[in-house]
């Protein structure tokens, strides 16, 4: 899957570097959900010319020795100057076909390029990229780009569309949340639930990961509570006090807390296991 920069989000409209690395990093988790996924991010050749101010150029922003600049030195090399570039495997052509967005022409840009590609783009915050989809026009057909505005939104969207697993849902979608899925046994995990089941558990986990700790140990839904019974005696986790989540009449959620987080180590859909615990 290949995810591009969209150029067009900046032209000049942060009043200074401050507000421009504010956007950044509500951007930086979506860039890091990109590589955690392995999905290409590819930019323009000339993306390093975009204007961040009326005063400066991407380029600028990159040669500063602002201490906050430092903070974000290796992603603003890699956005700016370090391939990979689309322009190297480019596919849409400008000779036949003419590409518009808001009736400006759009040839030679990632917003055409995108659209011969996955259709997704990575926008800046910018007052005419602010929605998750927008449509550019090829000829005379629109082309509906997906438009990353947020990590959570394009999890949903990556999942939705079956480009991830439940897992790889689960581990970014609750990276630093107190839900934790890095030790779930895949053969008590989504291995074993239907697609009705795991909407059911993920509805769930979304819930779950809202609440706090003392919400939780009195929530009548959850029933989070000590498990004492075996299936994990001869298991690395002996020496962990197990505490199981109620998901539904049936389903169960076994795993234990450390701190603030819940390590989530297996799923069950026949209420067997708890009820001997």
């Amino acid at each position: 899957m290949d995810v591009l920069i969209n150029e067009f989000s900046l032209d000049g409209q942060y009043k200074d570097k401050d507000e421009f690395l504010d956007n950044l990093e509500t951007i930086l988790p979506s860039i890091r959900l990109l590589e955690n996924l392995q999905i290409n991010l590819l930019k323009n050749y000339f993306f390093y010319n975009s204007k961040i101010t009326s005063e400066y150029i991407f380029s600028d922003i990159v040669k500063s020795k602002d201490n906050r600049i430092r903070k974000f030195k290796s992603y603003l090399l890699k956005l700016s100057n370090t391939p990979p570039y689309w322009n190297d495997t480019r596919i849409h052509c400008c000779t036949n076909d003419k590409y518009t967005y808001n009736s400006k022409n759009i040839c030679d840009t990632s917003l055409a390029e995108s659209s011969q590609r996955d259709k997704i783009v990575l926008s800046f915050n910018h007052k005419s990229f602010l929605n998750k989809k927008f449509k550019i026009q090829k000829n005379k057909d629109n082309i509906e780009l997906y438009n990353i505005i947020h990590n959570h939104n394009f999890l949903d969207y990556l999942f939705l569309n079956k480009e991830i697993s439940p897992l790889e849902f689960c581990l970014n979608r609750y990276e630093k949340t107190n839900l934790d899925f890095r030790l779930l046994e895949y053969s008590y995990g989504f291995d074993i639930l239907n697609k009705e089941q795991t909407q059911v558990y993920l509805k769930s986990f979304a819930k779950f990961s809202l609440m706090k700790w003392t919400d939780i140990d009195s929530d009548g839904g959850f029933q989070y509570k000590p498990y004492n019974g075996d299936i994990f005696k001869n298991t690395k986790y002996s020496v962990e006090k197990i505490k199981k989540i109620r998901i539904s009449q049936l389903y169960r959620c076994f795993g234990y807390r450390e701190e603030d987080i819940f390590y989530v180590l297996r799923f069950e859909i026949d209420h067997k296991i708890s009820d001997k615990g």
